[in-house]
This record gives C-alpha cells, sequence and structure tokens, in this order.
C-alpha cells in the first residue's frame, strides 16, 4: 500500500495539549489551534501531558506515544508520523488496540483502522470468546454496551467506525483472490500431513515457475472446513477471523459436495455468543462455488465432478471430461501433457459442455504430497485451490 505522504514543518513551540470530545466523527479537513491551544479540532482524548519532542525519550507503545503521533499529524511532521506509525504496529497488543482505534478514527488513518479491526475482531469472535478482562471495570480497555471500546477514561470510540476497514478488506481480497484472467497459470499443490500420515492436513499452492506461495490452506480432520490463509499464514494458531483469512471449504458429511465460502463470517453464529458483537461491523459470509461429487460407493467407474457457480450465475457449470478406457494400460486414462507423473483416482481435468479443446483447470498427482493444478478464466485462484481441496478431501461416499 502507497504510504501516505506529510509535507515536513518546523515547530518553534511546544504548546500543551488540551481534551477534546472523542465520539464526534472523523475530520479530514487540515487541524486548527489557535494561540492558546484551546480550538484543537480532534476526537481522539488523550491525558493532559506536554508536547514530548521526538528524541526526548526512548518511544513505546502507551499513551506517550499517542500523543506525539497526534501531535505530528496536528503539525504535518511526516517522518514522525511514519515513525510512530510503524512502532503503533510492531508493538500494538490487547492493551492498547483501544488507543489505535481512537487514534486511527481521529486522524483518519486507514493504515491504523484496518490494524485496530482485525485485532479487535480476533480478540472478540475467537474461540475463547469475548476476553473477560474487557468486560471488567478495572482493565484498561474495556467493551461498553452500544458497540463502544474505551481505553480507562481517555477514549470511547464506537466499533461501528471500522465499517469502511471491513468494505477495504473484503473488495481488496475480491481483486486479489476473486479475479480470473484468460491464461493458464501454472502451479503444484503442496501437502503435509502428521508424522502418522493423519491429520491435520496443511496445503501450500506454489506457482509452478517460481515456488512463490500463494495461498495456504488447514484441514483439522475429516469433517472440518479446510481454512485458506494468503500466503503463508495457515496455522494452527490462526482462525478464520484474523486478516489473513480469504476463505473456506466446507463439506457434507458424505463427501459429496463441497461449499467455498468468502472471507465473510458466519454472523448468525457469532451472534449466539451474546449482544457484545452487536456493533462489531460484520459481513455475512457468500457462497461463491460448489463443488460436487456423484457417489460411487463401490468405485466401479471414475469420479464424476462438478463445479457450479453462486455468486456469478452468468458463468458456465463444469464438468470433469470423462477419461476414456486404455486398454494397453488396462484402465482409464486422459492426456495431462506431461504435468501429471501418477496415476490416480483424483486426477481429472474440467470443461464445459465435455468439449476437450479448453481445459478450464488440470488436477493430477505428481508425487505421494505433490499435485499439478493448472487453471485459467473464468475460475480464480481461491476457487482453484478450494476444487484442489476438496479433490483431496476424504469422501465416505465416493471412491
Amino acid at each position: 500500500m502507497r504510504k501516505r505522504q506529510y509535507p515536513v514543518k518546523s515547530l518553534e513551540t511546544k504548546p500543551e495539549l488540551h481534551p477534546v470530545d472523542a465520539t464526534s466523527a472523523p475530520v479530514t479537513a487540515p487541524y486548527v489551534m489557535d494561540s492558546s491551544c484551546h480550538n484543537v479540532d480532534r476526537q481522539f482524548v488523550p491525558e493532559r501531558m506536554p508536547f514530548l519532542a521526538a528524541g526526548e525519550m526512548e518511544l513505546s507503545v502507551g499513551t506517550q506515544l499517542f500523543t506525539i503521533l497526534l501531535w505530528a499529524v496536528v503539525l504535518e511532521l511526516g517522518e514522525v508520523i511514519e515513525a510512530c506509525r510503524e512502532l503503533v504496529l510492531q508493538d500494538a497488543d490487547p492493551s492498547t488496540v483501544a488507543l489505535v482505534l481512537a487514534v486511527g478514527h481521529a486522524i483518519g488513518d486507514d493504515v491504523l483502522l484496518r490494524h485496530a479491526y482485525w485485532r479487535i475482531r480476533e480478540e472478540l469472535c475467537g474461540a475463547t470468546g469475548v476476553p473477560e478482562e474487557w468486560l471488567q471495570g478495572a482493565n484498561p480497555v474495556r467493551l461498553l454496551k452500544g458497540g463502544y471500546l474505551a481505553h480507562r477514561t481517555i477514549c470511547k470510540t464506537p466499533l461501528k467506525v471500522l465499517s469502511k476497514a471491513l468494505e477495504e478488506d473484503i473488495a481488496a481480497k475480491h481483486r486479489q483472490w476473486l479475479t480470473s484472467t484468460d491464461c493458464y497459470t501454472l502451479c503444484q499443490v503442496h501437502r503435509t500431513r502428521s508424522e502418522d500420515g493423519g491429520y491435520p492436513h496443511f496445503y501450500e499452492l506454489r506457482l509452478d515457475h517460481s515456488d512463490e506461495i500463494l495461498m495456504t490452506a488447514q484441514r483439522e480432520d475429516e469433517q472440518s472446513p479446510c481454512r485458506i490463509y494468503a500466503h503463508k499464514a495457515a496455522g494452527s494458531e490462526k482462525s478464520e477471523h484474523c486478516q489473513e483469512y480469504i476463505g473456506s471449504v466446507v463439506p457434507n458429511f458424505w463427501g459429496t459436495l463441497f461449499t467455498l465460502y468468502d472471507s465473510g463470517a458466519d454472523v448468525e453464529e457469532l451472534m449466539k455468543r451474546g449482544d457484545w458483537l452487536r456493533g462489531l461491523p460484520l459481513r455475512p459470509r457468500k457462497t461463491i462455488v460448489k463443488i460436487g461429487y456423484d457417489t460411487n460407493v463401490f468405485g466401479d467407474s471414475p469420479r464424476r465432478v462438478s463445479v457450479e457457480y453462486v455468486h456469478n450465475s452468468e458463468r458456465p457449470k463444469m464438468e470433469n471430461l470423462k477419461p476414456r478406457w486404455d486398454k494397453k494400460l488396462n484402465s482409464y486414462a486422459l492426456p495431462f501433457f506431461g504435468r501429471v507423473k501418477k496415476a490416480s483416482a483424483k486426477n481429472f481435468q474440467l470443461v464445459v459442455n465435455a468439449d476437450p479443446n479448453t481445459i478450464f483447470l488440470m488436477f493430477g498427482k505428481v508425487s505421494k504430497d505433490v499435485f499439478c493444478l493448472d487453471f485459467r478464466g473464468p475460475i480464480a485462484p481461491l476457487e482453484a485451490f478450494a476444487i484442489a481441496a476438496a479433490a483431496l478431501a476424504e469422501k465416505r461416499a465416493v471412491s
């Protein structure tokens, strides 16, 4: 993301910062102070303390650092702004996230607001639920009824101001992971299993020519969703409420239907936890594609795969190209143009109207835990990785 540039001005005096209202709407115009410093156009309410010039103390994440950041914006000190923001992003934790939210809202800093949103969402929507210390009056950070997050008596900010951060995040993920291209993208899926060959399973989608990791995914067990994350983010400590989460593949009991959801939240399930989450901006998850497998318990015929788009009904339904029986090999076979090295029931190609001249996706086994995944538009990268994750999943009713 392109960093905001600020002109640098010199400072002749060191004025004293006075408290103002913290709950008003964000101000985007230049901030003006009169000579007595009583007219500070701000919503953030820092503690009354003298202005601290850079170099007079060691910066740390606390009220001093945020005070310096506020004054740097008022005085348009670009280098100080960048240094303070970097420190905040590096060291902010649940004990200071309310300050990050308040300052980000006060100065209209999208980077700080996005960081605050995901830290707050991880705390409120994680497996352990709303932190008890946030509900206790003695704790610095307090979650208040009505959807406010406060830091002692310094600031109180409505969580609804994070709506823009969520909207921008959804739009950015859609552009990066759900936008297709007409050219072929050649990739490999690398699978990592536990020492005994069981779960959890981890998957990496790597570009074939550079080995760059585009996405990673994790499946905890046979029936759990396969959660997909950007780049190398997948791990046991990650959840669907972190910034790197981009979607999940949810199977049915029989392993005959797999549904890809985007990075939205299961809002209905979250709301069962109580009213504390009602102030946090959340978007219900959307269904992207459904990946179906025909029931085939006895395995007396090749697998039949179908992909149906839900969010874009104009896209055609895709099905796997039926393999032909090869008498010499004494098995079903398809031409994979040297991309697939091992015979497997998981190998398939997706086409439209059984037309073998245009293959939209090709998946096949290269070695024990490496698989080829080549795709082109209208299939987007996230959709292709989801189709591969479905192919690698256990299926009770498909041999």
